[in-house]
């Protein structure tokens, strides 16, 4: 697989995960943790989430998920890190692992 397909793909699992409340963006931020996020996000996208969250007086998972779209993530989060998310959140749905 091609590494913009699997872009793609990671952008369409998380966005999906997100519109369907599989998981919210307090879970995604609990892998995407800041560390993650300095280290992967480049400086003006990091700079846009610092700005966001100043003029809206908080930081929180939602207002980051504002800037750090599911596409942005696909680009710039490590995908082990969004894999863990989507995993995480399918064991809790009882969907991973099991034998139906």
């Amino acid at each position: 697989m091609s590494n913009d397909a699997r872009q793609r793909w990671f952008a369409q699992m998380m966005a999906s995960g997100l519109d369907n409340q599989i998981f919210g963006p307090a879970e995604v931020l609990a892998h995407a943790t800041p560390d993650v996020l300095a280290q992967s996000l480049p400086p003006e996208l990091l700079g846009k989430v610092l700005a966001s969250s100043l003029a809206a007086g908080a930081m929180t998972p939602d207002r980051v998920l504002e800037t750090v779209t599911p596409d942005v993530m696909a680009r710039h989060i490590p995908h082990d890190v969004l894999w863990a998310c989507i995993a995480q959140a399918a064991q809790k749905a009882g969907v991973a692992g099991g034998k139906g």
